[in-house]
């Protein structure tokens, strides 16, 4: 994934702190749409600076699509997958059919937990990687 990016801070030689505006799925065509009231959030990101970019620069960076795709299988899929999960061995245990939602609904708000604990993670540990393609 390519995406446009400015450098905030100077961490090392080979690293630079950017921010980067995050993208949503519609693209923010609003012209075409008619408004979804998205925010346009902006996030802090550590990049390898392959490039010398300075402080302030505006650039090109390039993130993992495996990382990306990773990630998005696990917010999307995790939280599904285990509120069917839990649903069923509640339904397998011949519980009513209430409390099988209701476990359901758990197994989906720990799936949702797993998700952002995991992004959290990824975060601390450098493991989401951007480098810095050019200037310009």
């Amino acid at each position: 994934m390519i995406q446009k990016a400015v450098v905030k801070k100077i961490i090392d030689r080979h690293h630079a702190e950017i921010e980067v505006q995050r993208q949503s799925a519609c693209g923010h065509d609003c012209a075409k749409c008619g408004g979804c009231g998205a925010p346009t959030e902006r996030i802090q990101a550590v990049a390898v600076n392959s490039v010398e970019a300075g402080v302030g620069d505006i650039v090109t960076v390039e993130g993992s699509s495996k990382q990306i795709l990773g990630m998005a299988a696990l917010v999307y899929a995790m939280p599904l997958v285990l509120f069917f999960v839990f649903y069923g061995v509640c339904a397998g245990m011949h519980l009513t059919e209430g409390v099988s939602i209701l476990m359901g609904a758990v197994g989906f708000v720990l799936g949702i937990w797993a998700a952002i604990r995991r992004n959290h993670q990824m975060k601390k540990s450098g493991e989401i990687v951007f480098t810095i393609v050019k200037k310009g």
